[in-house]
């Protein structure tokens, strides 16, 4: 008995030493005064010592911040003050007792500091052991060490038995709370390997790259299906949580040396995340993204930039006083609103009875799942707010967070599960449906061999007279681009190209030039309304009259012979319903150029000097178009206008089919695309710049029918 007596006290002797090596420094008193001197470090102040401010020991919970601390010199405190302060140091003593025990540790002994900023120097009974100050010649900090959960290796050579002094110097801005010690503890001297465990945070690791994988996961979802804005709002939400989790990790500081960095992304990504899950919540539950979720967007977005300029305490204390009007928004108008629809709208089994509907509709909701994980997250957050995690790597928050993260994606995998189920039910629906008209047809079939075999006449019959009238369209085609240029005209003043683009068969549109030997009078582009063979007989009339107008009235203005050729179409075409639109141009020896157009498009200009190309439109707001032509009843006169081109300049002149395609989406090429490729075409001859624009346009209308003639020509000024 007296034996195992000896064991037991034995033990139990070990067990109190194992425990009382542990130095708690929050427990001890600090002495605390402005300034730093290397012959403070030498000796513990005295009682009542001038210069020194006692604050007194509170185990576990004894925060240090300068600026609280009401020293002398300290500077007024402001709301949101503007600038920052130039940094002050401030000398921090703790006497503490080391025991035996301590000094026998194995794994050496170490010192753990919950949090101290913003550079700092520790020393161990007057022997510097760390030091993490970044100051320029004129005093500044370079480099910011505002650092949490720092582990220090303290030197068993300065360490002594019994009494000992460990020196702080720590310096930063007078304003700033993280100028000291600001979070409450732990601050201990113990076992170097001890303390070192209490910093082990692999799993709080493993959480955050799995919040990174699911915000790249569903990155990629919203880029294969952009219209899904649910995995874009999610993928950014968790991308923002994986971000601020791992700038609050102890890894961080051993990767970025400069904390202000680290205080910019986290802050920035805290005060993004939750208007990153409002948007999805509205999202995911059917709704657009709220005026509210971008409002307090916007806001916190302009907070995590304003704060490197101005105060972010302030800001971070405004979005802690406000944080709970979007929470709130989050479980009352998204979630509980959707729950209450599913309710209302449940049909399930014993829909009459209102307990069953309720419980029915809650169940089935998905916006049930997320108010499970919306809650949970809540308790979390307050669980760890009131300090009943403290002391562990990983707290609530964290595992509540991935119950949330976990739950929003089974949520969204849920909407492709039943997607798919639905599929599956319309496929096999479809399936019995075929088959069941299947069988009809089979039915049907097998009594109709004689129609089919008259039905196969008939189509060969049609076939025959489809090739005919193929045929008949491809020799209309040929004829009908005989009557026009085979040949764009290039002299020592002008080098020209077209580019005639029929949709099929026989154009609307028609072009021409007007020479005389190698000189170039002037050119013609248009189009006639509709389509098909009649709109290409009027392309040929048309043609014969423009030609001869403009060369039996060249002393006229192309107003007046554009007047002139109106009146000659309007008796022409008063049996149809085609119009022309045309634009027509005169060139002159001397470079200046005279143009007229009867409500046609624009045409383009850009000089040689220029680097955008433009409408050719004069200067003012008057319409310098007419009508267009062959309509009778449509008073109002044709104008041209003149201007000068110089050497490089260009002139693109095209029919609405070129401006009017458009893409797979519906969107058409339109003016600023004309305007875009002109201005992007090389240098080069006038058929170099317009196969530039060419294939633009068909990069474009790639993949989607071409409804309408297209018709261009390009001049360039030699």
């Amino acid at each position: 008995m007296a034996r195992r007596l000896g064991i037991i006290a034995a033990l139990l002797a070990t067990a109190y030493c194992a425990g009382a090596q542990e130095v708690d420094l929050s427990a001890v008193d600090a002495y605390v005064r402005p300034g730093f001197s290397l012959e403070w470090v030498y000796q513990t102040p005295l009682p009542g010592e001038a210069g020194w401010t006692v604050v007194p020991g509170s185990p576990g919970d004894r925060p240090l911040v300068m600026r609280d601390l009401g020293l002398p010199g300290a500077p007024e405190r402001r709301l949101l003050p503007v600038g920052r302060e130039a940094p002050r140091k401030y000398c921090v003593m703790l006497p503490f007792v080391a025991g035996e025990e301590l000094l026998a540790s194995r794994t050496g002994v170490g010192l753990y500091i919950a949090q101290i900023g913003q550079n700092w120097q520790i020393y161990l009974n007057g022997a510097l052991v760390r030091d993490e100050t970044y100051t320029a010649g004129d005093g500044t900090m370079r480099v910011e060490r505002a650092v949490r959960g720092a582990l220090v290796e303290l030197d068993t050579r300065y360490l002594k038995k019994g009494q000992n002094r460990l020196t702080i110097m720590v310096a930063g801005d007078p304003r700033d709370d993280r100028t000291g010690m600001f979070m409450g503890g732990p601050y201990l001297i113990d076992s170097y390997g001890k303390l070192e465990a209490m910093r082990s945070e692999g799993l709080k690791l493993i959480l955050i790259g799995i919040y990174f994988f699911f915000g790249l996961y569903h990155a990629i979802l919203f880029a294969l299906r952009p219209k899904a804005k649910s995995y874009l709002y999610y993928g950014i939400a968790t991308a923002l949580l994986s971000v601020y989790l791992f700038c609050r990790t102890y890894l961080v500081y051993e990767i970025v040396l400069d904390t202000r960095i680290i205080k910019a992304f986290e802050l920035g990504a805290l005060f993004l995340l939750v208007p990153a899950f409002m948007a999805f919540f509205d999202s995911a539950l059917g709704k657009p993204v709220s005026a509210f979720a971008k409002v307090y967007g916007a806001a916190f977005g302009l907070a995590a930039v304003l704060r490197v300029f101005f105060w972010s305490e302030a800001f971070l204390r405004a979005w802690q006083y406000t944080v709970a009007l979007p929470i709130l928004y989050i479980v009352v108008a998204d979630i509980g609103a959707a729950i209450a629809r599913a309710v209302r709208d449940y049909s399930g089994p014993g829909k009459g009875s209102f307990p069953r509907r309720l419980a029915g509709g809650v169940a089935g909701a998905d916006a049930s799942k997320l108010l499970v994980g919306v809650l949970v997250v809540s308790a979390a957050l307050l669980l760890d707010i009131v300090g009943l995690n403290s002391g562990r790597s990983v707290t609530y928050s964290d595992y509540a967070y991935l119950l949330l993260v976990f739950g929003t994606a089974a949520t969204l995998a849920g909407r492709f599960v039943r997607a798919y189920e639905d599929s599956e039910a319309l496929g096999a629906d479809l399936a019995g449906r075929v088959e069941a008209r299947s069988r009809e047809l089979e039915s049907t079939l097998s009594d109709q061999g004689e129609l089919s075999v008259r039905l196969s006449e008939t189509r060969t019959r049609l076939q025959s007279r489809f090739d005919a009238a193929a045929k008949d369209m491809r020799v209309a085609a040929r004829v009908q681009q005989g009557f026009f240029p085979s040949v764009a005209p290039r002299n020592a003043q002008w080098d020209s190209a077209f580019a005639f683009l029929p949709a099929s068969g026989i154009s609307g549109d028609f072009y021409d030039f007007y020479t005389r030997g190698e000189r170039l009078d002037g050119m013609v582009v248009g189009d006639v309304s509709g389509h098909g063979i009649a709109s290409g007989l009027i392309t040929v009339l048309a043609r014969s009259i423009f030609h001869r107008n403009f060369h039996e009235l060249r002393n006229r203005s192309l107003g007046s012979i554009l007047e002139s050729i109106n009146q000659e179409l309007i008796p022409e075409l008063a049996s149809v319903d085609n119009f022309i639109t045309a634009a027509m141009l005169r060139f002159g020896t001397d470079g200046g150029v005279e143009y007229s157009s009867a409500a046609h498009t624009e045409v383009l200009y850009k000089g040689a000097d220029k680097i955008r190309a433009m409408p050719l439109k004069p200067k003012g707001s008057r319409d310098y178009k007419g009508p267009p032509l062959g309509r009778e009843g449509i008073e109002a006169p044709y104008t041209s206008i003149r201007f000068n081109m110089k050497p490089g300049d260009v002139i693109l002149v095209y029919t609405d089919g070129f401006d009017e395609a458009k893409n797979v989406d519906g969107a058409p090429f339109g003016v600023d695309g004309m305007l875009g490729a002109l201005t992007s075409a090389p240098e080069g001859d006038a058929a170099q710049m317009l196969d530039f624009i060419v294939r633009e346009w068909r990069f474009h209308v790639s993949g989607s029918k071409i409804a309408d003639d297209a018709t261009a020509v390009l001049f360039k000024k030699l």
